[in-house]
């Protein structure tokens, strides 16, 4: 009786010992055996983009920062500036070819056709920016017989035109007379007055 006791205890321990083996599993932390799927975030990792204790901020991978491209591009400077001496220069020569001012020979009084051509050139220049300046430059022909000199005489017909000009309402201080003296070519046609914006 007592030999069934022992051998009975004895094949209960062996069992016993062998369930704890089999099923007991390896021990966290033994290499070899995955504690977690692969790539997964393990407990209290900081997440990228995810704020760190104290209030600072992991930045994403890749090393980007968040926030824009930076500031605009600034406008250009002065070409509406240039754009706008271009174009009226463009129309004031086109007047001046079409209806030239001119003068009587030797003489710095205009024709009926030179004040009918500074009129129009006076409502062009009211019509430009006032820090806009203009240099009004008188012309003679070649040869001119007088009791003054080529650049006297180109000097007075500017002036001629600067008279009308402010009488119609261009401020004096924005427009500057010169005398260029001779222009060569054909006398009739250098007998003038151009108008540059400056």
């Amino acid at each position: 009786m007592r030999r069934t006791n022992v051998k009975y205890a004895a094949a209960v321990i062996a069992c016993t010992s062998a369930l704890l083996a089999g099923c007991g599993g390896a021990p966290e932390g033994v290499p070899g055996m995955p504690s977690g799927v692969p790539g997964a975030p393990q407990p209290g990792q900081p997440q990228p983009g995810q704020p760190q204790p104290g209030g600072e901020q992991q930045p994403p991978p890749g090393g980007e920062q968040p926030g824009g491209m930076g500031g605009g591009q600034q406008g250009g400077g002065e070409q509406g500036g240039d754009q706008a001496k271009a174009q009226l220069q463009g129309q004031l020569d086109q007047l001046n070819q079409s209806s030239p001012i001119t003068f009587d020979p030797d003489s710095s009084e205009l024709t009926d056709q030179g004040k009918e051509t500074v009129t129009k050139a006076a409502e062009m220049l009211k019509s430009a920016p006032q820090e806009m300046k203009f240099q009004v430059a008188g012309f003679t022909a070649s040869g001119t017989s007088s009791s003054q000199d080529s650049k006297e005489l180109s000097q007075a017909r500017a002036q001629a035109v600067v008279d009308q000009l402010t009488q119609s309402g261009i401020p004096a201080e924005r427009l500057q007379a010169t005398g260029e003296g001779d222009a060569g070519g054909d006398p009739a046609a250098s007998r003038k007055v151009e108008i540059k914006v400056q």
